[in-house]
């Protein structure tokens, strides 16, 4: 829903409501309520009243990017203004050939019977708990999309998005986006800025690019946390680093896929030694398992080491 439309500093600026990026970005929090201290609250009462919805929308979290699938595809320009049944219905008559269209971009494929699992799980979760939810978010953000469109004309653009996180540097020639790694837009070649809030992001930093568009998210922050506590799968994760046989075995991992039996043989330590260091590495998502005949490979879990960087800033800006 555009709410205010604009040419500022060169490139259009669009404000707009996006009730399909929230109802995502919800399930996104669902999918993992550790990592939202944010919106702890609002997923523990979610998850009690409906434990059996709430446990199939993390049974897929993974094949769906913790279903942040659709807002992460080129595709998203063709849904970004829909309204939820309409998302809905636009999502139904792809075939299986189009959902994997719109979502190779990001490595996935999907079969038959998830995109139809998928399907089910979007539709439940919208008329079961986020139809409701959606009628309070949408007046609220609306408000706040047009206090932040005032701001946003008297200020520029670009010095409106020095306010959005540390982690977004706008300097003269470019925009810095720290993330995993850096990325760059220069502001040239941007021709159209897509501006959105959220009662979900927090605390994350969502900048997207697609050609000469570019999407950013105010995160609106609507719960104080009882007490401030790092995820338990972070603490896992830096615990798991920390030690120099796990490090080492990593980075033989980094050179290929390796057996127990192999980083024993090569680390010259014994099997049942590899094995605790690979529970524990597995344990913190930094390792893959897959059984070859009588033994089990190990591979680097390249996603979660990628994004140790933004997990350290996660940490350091909340």
């Amino acid at each position: 829903m555009v709410l205010n439309h604009w040419k500022s500093e060169g490139p259009d600026v669009v404000v707009s409501y996006l009730p399909v990026w929230e109802l995502c970005f919800s399930m996104h929090v669902l999918s993992n309520p550790d990592h939202h201290i944010y919106r702890e609250k609002w997923a523990k009462r979610a998850e009690e009243m409906y434990p059996e919805l709430t446990k199939r929308i993390r049974e897929y979290r993974e094949l769906t990017c913790q279903w942040t699938l659709f807002i992460d595809v080129p595709a998203w320009g063709a849904m970004r203004q829909m309204e939820i049944p309409d998302f809905l219905a636009f999502l139904r008559k792809k075939d299986i050939r189009q959902w994997n269209g719109m979502v190779n971009t990001l490595g996935r494929k999907i079969d038959s019977r998830e995109r139809r699992d998928i399907l089910e799980i979007f539709t439940s979760y919208y008329e079961q708990v986020f139809r409701s939810e959606e009628v309070i978010l949408r007046t609220f953000l609306t408000r706040i999309l047009e206090r932040e469109a005032r701001l946003c004309r008297e200020k520029g653009v670009w010095e409106w998005c020095r306010t959005i996180h540390e982690r977004l540097k706008v300097e003269e020639h470019q925009v810095v986006y720290r993330k995993n790694r850096e990325f760059v837009y220069r502001k040239t070649d941007i021709r159209t800025i897509y501006i959105t809030a959220s009662t979900f992001l927090e605390p994350h930093l969502w900048l997207y690019q697609n050609g000469t568009e570019l999407e950013v998210v105010k995160s609106i922050r609507v719960e104080q946390p009882e007490c401030w506590h790092l995820p338990e799968q972070t603490v896992q994760l830096f615990k798991a680093l920390g030690d120099t046989s796990r490090l080492n075995i990593m980075r033989l991992l980094f050179q290929g896929v390796r057996t127990t039996q192999e980083l024993a043989k090569q680390m010259n330590i014994s099997e049942a030694a590899v094995s605790r260091h690979l529970k524990v590495l597995n344990g913190a998502n930094l390792v893959r398992k897959a059984a070859r005949g009588h033994f089990m490979e190990y591979s680097l879990n390249m996603e979660v080491i990628d994004f140790i960087p933004y997990t350290l800033y996660e940490i350091l800006t909340r």
